[in-house]
């Protein structure tokens, strides 16, 4: 089992791991490499690396405990806007904002039913789901109208489109409000859809995967370390069978991870609700082993235990819950 990055893979790896020993603005640090251009499509002024590059940096951005939503969401939205009836043009300044990191994009109604209204001469109405917080500068909106929905852009404009500070399970977050925002359709067909969710997906899965590394490296640390009985925990067979089954389903899970961006960026199918269901049910058994080993330490509300337990409640149910994800994969086999 081969597990070695490809070269560009492990440049990348190491201007991701530079950019966040620095101090500033995270995004605006990351856009130095070229994030997120990297992944986005060439007719939209991207580089178009494909999965296999992006999945880097978000694993990265998990081990370094800076989920840093916006940068996914991004992503997400400009995969949608990959279409030749979307004018370019009309985009060209918030997407050089988007690749400077300045303003991010957002994607409204992929998470669940829609819950926003379309009124009379293309205004929206409604509230968003929690989203990553972020100074945002466009919006892809899934709009409801009786059983059915469609696909809208919207530039936020003060006064129509509120952005409000919110907590979720104790993780920063944002709301977006629409009170009469105008927006324009977008033509999503069902195809395009499903491959710009399949590619979310799977960004979210390595970041899953990176948080879970880096809190079996913290708990690893902590029963090399912490005594009992005289002699390390780790010397105890029920703590180091757990963490070496952690390890070693790790290492499966990456693989499948890229084998799966590997076959999107070939314009093949991976099953890719099952890829995240599996990193989502990894990264939340990693976070509660760590908290239990930790014992009391671990519920210190500054403890790394603690805040990657919180994290991981909220990122591995970002797209869906391990249960919905698995139902939805055994019913396209």
């Amino acid at each position: 089992m081969d597990l070695r990055p490809d070269p560009l893979q492990q440049r990348l790896r190491d201007a991701v791991d530079t950019v966040l020993t620095r101090t500033g603005d995270l995004s605006a640090q990351l856009a130095t490499i070229g994030v997120p251009s990297l992944n986005a499509p060439e007719r939209l002024g991207g580089l178009a690396l494909g999965l296999s590059a992006d999945i880097v940096v978000n694993e990265r951005l998990g081990y370094a405990l800076e989920p840093l939503g916006c940068y996914r969401e991004t992503a997400f939205a400009l995969d949608m806007l990959d279409s030749d009836d979307v004018p370019a043009e009309h985009l060209a300044e918030i997407l050089a904002d988007l690749y400077k990191g300045t303003r991010h994009a957002v994607v409204v109604g992929a998470r669940g039913p829609a819950g926003i209204q379309v009124k009379p001469g293309g205004r929206l109405w409604g509230e968003s789901e929690p989203l990553p917080r972020s100074a945002i500068g466009l919006c892809v909106v899934r709009t409801a109208d009786g059983d059915a929905s469609e696909w809208r852009l919207v530039v936020p404009e003060p006064g129509t489109c509120v952005t409000e500070s919110i907590d979720h399970f104790g993780m920063p977050a944002s709301r977006l409000r629409f009170e009469g925002a105008a927006s324009q359709p977008l033509p999503v067909s069902a195809a395009h859809w499903e491959r710009a969710l399949a590619a979310a997906r799977v960004r979210q899965a390595a970041l899953l995967l990176g948080i879970a590394d880096r809190i079996v490296d913290v708990a690893r640390a902590h029963v090399n370390t912490r005594t009992q009985s005289g002699k390390p925990l780790v010397e105890r067979q029920t703590v180091a069978h757990r963490l070496a089954l952690l390890i070693g389903e790790a290492d499966g899970w990456r693989l499948v991870l890229n084998k799966a961006a590997w076959e999107l960026d070939r314009d093949e199918h991976p099953n890719t609700a099952a890829v995240l269901a599996v990193a989502g049910e990894h990264a939340q058994l990693a976070s509660r082993t760590a908290l239990q080993l930790h014992g009391v330490r671990g519920m210190l509300a500054h403890s790394t235990a603690a805040s990657v337990y919180r994290m991981v409640a909220v990122e591995s149910v970002r797209l869906g819950t391990p249960t919905d994800l698995w139902l939805e994969a055994a019913s396209t086999t």
